[in-house]
């Protein structure tokens, strides 16, 4: 009896020896995180022209635009006003460039930007667009509350008109020879000049500002500035007489 059992628990033993070995639990492989993802930054749109101008009004606000780097809810339409140009040049003379002579309708468009006006001339559709304006000139303030601008075009015709009014349908008054004659030098000299002259220090000061549109290369000098605010002042005072 005691061989009988013996011989029964070795046998047991080597079952338990034998059996396959329970495979161990492995934990769930953790889900691999993605990086976040960054939202890109819109690009920078270009400007917006408002569609419901003419084609006319369309270009010389581009043009603006393109000029100054402002946007187009920065510009006015100060004056638009049907004209017929004596020439292919839009009436605008400039050295060394031929004009086709022949009459072609279109535009004198004034607008404004930055406190300055800038007069564009056009053909009908757009096609044609020249910056006209040789010379800004703006005054404000004084004890007498001036407000005034003077545009002087290229082909010599000087614009005056307060702050409260604007130059559509009025005639420029031609810049006599000796003013054009030192308009026409300074435009050949200079490029883009901007003046600026205010005095902060007195109450009621007056600010100038006057900008050259020049096709020049030099720098004028504070002499030359002076000079330009001087002559835009009294071709003021003669066109508004």
């Amino acid at each position: 009896m005691k061989r009988l059992l013996l011989s029964l628990t070795l046998i047991g033993l080597l079952s338990a020896a034998c059996a396959p070995l329970a495979e161990p639990t492995l934990a769930p492989a953790p889900l691999p995180t993605t990086a976040p993802t960054s939202t890109p930054a819109p690009e920078p749109t270009e400007p917006q022209i408002p569609l419901n101008a003419p084609p006319a009004q369309l270009a010389a606000i581009r043009a603006l635009v393109a000029a100054l780097g402002v946007t187009p809810e920065q510009i006015t339409i100060v004056s638009v006003e049907e004209v017929e140009w004596p020439d292919g040049c839009l009436g605008v003379q400039r050295p060394n460039v031929a004009c086709l002579q022949v009459i072609t309708p279109g535009f004198r468009i004034v607008l404004e930007a930055n406190g300055a006006q800038y007069e564009y001339r056009t053909d009908t559709d757009g096609r044609v667009v020249i910056l006209a304006t040789g010379l800004t000139w703006h005054r404000e303030g004084g004890i007498a509350g001036f407000c005034d601008n003077l545009i002087i075009s290229l082909s010599g015709e000087a614009f005056a008109s307060g702050c409260e009014s604007d130059v559509s349908g009025e005639p420029g008054a031609a810049l006599s020879e000796a003013e054009r004659a030192q308009l026409d030098k300074w435009l050949a000299a200079f490029g883009v000049v901007n003046v600026t002259v205010k005095d902060d220090a007195v109450a009621d000061a007056m600010a100038v500002t006057l900008t050259l549109n020049g096709f020049g290369t030099g720098r004028p000098t504070e002499a030359d500035k002076q000079a330009m605010i001087e002559f835009a002042q009294a071709v003021y005072g003669a066109a508004e007489k």
